[in-house]
């Protein structure tokens, strides 16, 4: 609530009270208080808890209706009743899910009773299926009256972070569908192995974070129904996407209009026409990160072959390389380069994407390195790898505010597929690690270095004009 607050402020330039008033920051404010309650709830006594269970479920109630409130269905001028309780089925589901998945994974690691097991299996897959039929119908019934049409899928911002959350609620339900799998071994016979189960669940529970941070963007979005949202045609797609050479040719840094015009970016959040000379910039930082992204997917696999092995296990440090560069090329306008300062430049929310993206790189960079070298006596540092990159991820997913109209959508359409194949990378890399015994964690290994070599070859296909 306090960074939304802050962001109110330093991008739309109001007062603390204003931004504090806004219907958002009430609507987190109360959802704040809601949860702290259910928190306490949680501390209660199994005998406690479930004699005033009542009050936890009016409190999970209530703070369902809090996340709506900021949402489309409730901000519309004239607020539509069936739109409002189809938003509210719709989180209600996501939360018995999603929510469910990880209570799920403890519940079923606190019991050594197959039988037990079972049962527990058995009824949160029943409450599952239920949750993910109610999810799709109430998806379904929003975007028929929030999309005029199909195109709006691929051509405004909007559509194409709902496109992008239905990708991902497909590979959920892939995950879903093998353990489901599982669970009816698992009913035949209780002493059926459960390990991929917990550990296809654990996935789940990342690719749905990574789906309700989609989910959150998706409601900042402007409505392709209300005009107001800015769209492109699949004539400007096409001719943005042809394919052509990458051009590692970067214009100095007296040629940008950072280094021409203080005045232009003298306030953060502020948007001008790119010259030519900002336009190759850009395109060239993304050329460059490509070829060390391409390395690294090509240096991974390499590793993976003995002989090769012990020159290749360094491939961690081409990252650690590449967020030097970011430092350095990725904001032009603000430190160290241009003339806004280092935390004169944190009120853009475009820029602290940008820095936080890099801490993720450089973060991974040296953790996976020392995973590479055997430095690490526990096994948790491993895990710095999936997570930063799924949270790379869903911040490239939500990666707005380069420009203004049409061009944001084509922009918002490059770094998509680069984020999916970021997700797809860290939920291998995961199951690598959770069942490096099994073929599924061997094809994992495999995955992720074909994923980031992917990514590699899109950021050198990367075009701003």
């Amino acid at each position: 609530m306090g960074v939304l607050t802050a962001m109110l402020v330093g991008t739309l330039q109001v007062d603390f009270a204003v931004a504090a008033s806004a219907d958002a920051v009430v609507s987190h404010f109360i959802a704040m208080i809601l949860s702290g309650a259910l928190a306490l709830y949680a501390r209660l006594d199994a005998r406690s808890f479930f004699m005033w269970r009542g009050g936890a479920v009016a409190l999970a109630l209530l703070l369902v209706c809090a996340h709506v409130g900021v949402t489309h269905a409730a901000s519309r001028p004239v607020a539509s009743a069936l739109l409002v309780t189809t938003e509210i089925v719709h989180v209600l589901a996501a939360a018995i899910w999603i929510g469910g998945i990880p209570f799920f994974l403890v519940a079923l690691g606190m019991t050594k009773s197959g039988e037990a097991r079972r049962l527990i299996a058995s009824k949160f897959s029943r409450n599952a299926m239920g949750a993910v039929g109610a999810l799709i119908i109430a998806g379904l019934l929003m975007m028929t009256r929030h999309t005029p049409d199909l195109s709006a899928l691929y051509e405004t911002n909007y559509g194409m972070l709902l496109t992008t959350k239905i990708v991902l609620l497909f590979g959920l339900l892939c995950f879903a569908a093998a353990n489901l799998s599982t669970t009816r071994k698992l009913w035949r016979a209780s002493s059926a192995p459960i390990r991929r189960l917990l550990r296809f669940a654990e996935v789940e529970v990342g690719l749905g974070l990574v789906t309700l941070f989609c989910a959150a963007a998706l409601a900042s979005a402007s409505l392709p129904i209300e005009g107001g949202a800015e769209r492109t045609s699949l004539s400007e797609i096409t001719a943005r996407f042809a394919p052509r050479w990458p051009s590692f040719h970067s214009p100095a840094y007296a040629e940008l209009s950072a280094a021409q015009s203080v005045s232009s970016v003298a306030e953060p959040g502020t948007s001008s026409p790119l010259s030519p000379a900002d336009i190759a910039w850009a395109e060239m930082n993304h050329h460059l990160a490509g070829v060390f992204v391409v390395l690294v997917g090509v240096f991974a696999l390499l590793e993976r072959h003995r002989r090769t092995a012990p020159m290749m296990r360094h491939w961690p440090l081409l990252f650690l390389l590449l967020g030097g560069v970011l430092v350095i090329r990725a904001d032009e306008t603000a430190w160290p380069l241009g003339p806004i300062g280092f935390f004169e430049s944190l009120r853009d929310p475009q820029i602290v994407q940008h820095k936080v993206i890099t801490l993720l790189i450089a973060t991974f960079a040296i953790f996976e390195w020392q995973v590479r070298r055997g430095r690490f006596k526990s096994d948790w540092p491993a895990f710095v790898f999936p997570i930063t990159t799924g949270a790379a991820a869903a911040f490239l997913l939500t990666h707005y505010g380069h420009t203004e109209g049409a061009d944001e959508v084509l922009i918002a359409i490059s770094h998509t597929p680069i984020a999916l194949l970021g997700v797809v990378s860290a939920s291998a890399r995961w199951l690598e690690i959770r069942l490096s015994d099994t073929f599924a964690g061997r094809i994992g290994g495999y995955v992720w270095p074909v994923a980031f070599m992917l990514s590699g070859f899109l950021l050198l296909l990367y075009r701003e004009q």
